[in-house]
């Protein structure tokens, strides 16, 4: 995985909450309280034209602006503050380009990208106090309503996928028969269940309606396709299992 730019970031996820600034600041008069419990994603300060790359592997969901209100798109990104967008599902987590120039779109809708493809120019547009690009990530499964309307911070991703990368090359028992790829979406899809017994979790919990890839399910099938993923991985082990084991035999 890569940055977006390569800059370094101005503003960290979780950085200048206006729930603490006086009404008359010029933030607040500005754009109003829009985010209370801090940054949702990541400035990076680069000049507007500056070609805005795929962190990793995905496919395009949006381009361009956003109409009518947050609420009418599934990730709840202000229109008019976001700019112009590129919104690419990357597995397991959904990048959010925002502030990019309008127009000069690299990608459509519904393409495949590969890690370091140019998605399009950054630029200055939506709710922008100057040239940089916004980046943030919703995890699969986000819960918009929640204190970063289900963002988590991207640096948990850029310094993880890349920490991993250079482990998974070992074989690890029987992970050796997955792709990169593959362990990498076994591994952070079942990890969000590990803190916790099914048993411990509040039945109001598994209907709470959640999004992924843009489409909203319940929590208890977000668990249930973490369950399939796994029995299907195990069959794929077992199958590439029993075909060595026939070839040894052969010989």
């Amino acid at each position: 995985m890569i940055k977006p730019v390569n800059y370094e970031p101005s503003q960290h996820y979780g950085d200048n909450p206006t729930s603490v600034l006086a009404p008359d600041h010029w933030l607040i008069q500005r754009f109003g309280n829009y985010q209370p419990d801090g940054h949702t994603g990541v400035d990076y300060p680069c000049p507007a034209g500056t070609p805005v790359k795929a962190v990793t592997d995905g496919t395009v969901l949006h381009v361009g602006w956003f109409g009518g209100t947050y609420q009418d798109n599934p990730y709840w990104i202000a229109p008019g503050f976001a700019g112009y967008c590129y919104v690419v599902d990357h597995g397991d987590f959904v990048g959010i380009y925002a502030h990019c120039l309008d127009g000069g779109s690299k990608v459509q809708v519904g393409q495949r990208v590969t890690e370091g493809q140019v998605l399009g120019p950054s630029g200055n547009t939506g709710g922008s106090t100057g040239d940089h690009l916004h980046f943030e990530t919703l995890p699969d499964g986000w819960v918009v309503n929640s204190p970063m309307y289900g963002r988590v911070n991207p640096a948990t991703y850029l310094a993880r996928v890349s920490t991993q990368s250079s482990t998974i090359q070992t074989p690890k028992g029987f992970l050796m028969a997955l792709s990169d790829k593959q362990q990498n979406e076994l591994y952070y899809r079942v990890n969000r269940y590990l803190d916790s017994k099914v048993s411990d979790v509040p039945k109001r919990v598994w209907g709470m309606p959640i999004r992924r890839g843009g489409k909203q399910i319940s929590a208890l099938q977000e668990l249930a396709d973490a369950k399939t993923l796994i029995i299907r991985q195990q069959a794929t082990i077992d199958a590439l299992t029993a075909k060595i084991n026939a070839q040894e035999a052969a010989k």
